[in-house]
């Protein structure tokens, strides 16, 4: 009689630690999915504001554990202006690999660092979404924009786009020299590249714009 009760006490006691641990967990992942977020959140904020004004930052992970590895579901980013050297522009881009959606907008963006454009170029209204391994990325540039950005005495405007090509007219001087030529600004094997038109053998003559070995274009 006696070991039946103290196995009855035992099984009470067990069935006790047992709930009371369970509680404690229960209560660990509802913190961690109240509290995880905010920190990823305030973690990208400061990465982002690095190059600029921040608006707002959002971070979404089920479990919230994820997010200690890195991984999140979804990450949306407002911002002001921003400025990104062209040179960590692929990187960036990279670091957002484990990421499910992600969906960045800046009022205004200057790319620095790009050769020949001293003073950069701006474009306005940037929107990058990135979905799975896709990223699609469009911004506003001005024919005042564009002009602002070359150097002196050259001017480049866009003719026609369609195919995932753009064609555009550049013209400029050299060596006192006036020239202009038409060129297609294109995908050729994941690299953003511009090919001369209407020259022999335009395809040895091409200019790579964009290369990255993480980073494929498939359409402009």
């Amino acid at each position: 009689m006696a070991v039946g009760v103290r196995t009855q006490r035992a099984r009470r006691v067990a069935l006790g630690v047992g709930a009371a641990l369970l509680l404690l967990v229960v209560l660990f992942v509802v913190l961690a999915q109240a509290f995880l977020p905010a920190l990823a959140a305030k973690r990208v904020s400061a990465r982002v504001a690095r190059y600029g004004s921040v608006k707002s930052v959002s971070v979404s992970a089920f479990p919230a554990f994820e997010l200690l590895w890195g991984h999140a579901d979804s990450v949306d980013v407002s911002a002001g202006a921003l400025e990104v050297p062209e040179s960590e522009v692929a990187a960036l881009l990279w670091e957002a690999h484990t990421i499910g959606t992600m969906t960045l907008s800046a009022d205004s963006t200057t790319l620095t660092g790009i050769p020949s454009l001293a003073q950069g170029l701006t474009v306005s209204d940037l929107q990058v979404e990135k979905r799975g391994s896709a990223i699609q990325a469009s911004a506003t540039l001005t024919q005042r924009q564009l002009d602002q950005a070359l150097p002196s005495g050259f001017h480049i405007e866009p003719t026609a786009s369609g195919g995932g090509e753009v064609e555009a007219r550049a013209s400029g001087g050299l060596f006192g020299v006036q020239a202009s030529i038409t060129a297609l600004v294109k995908p050729v094997e994941g690299r953003l590249v511009a090919e001369p038109k209407g020259f022999p053998l335009a395809s040895l003559t091409t200019v790579t714009l964009f290369s990255d070995a993480h980073l494929k274009v498939r359409s402009i």
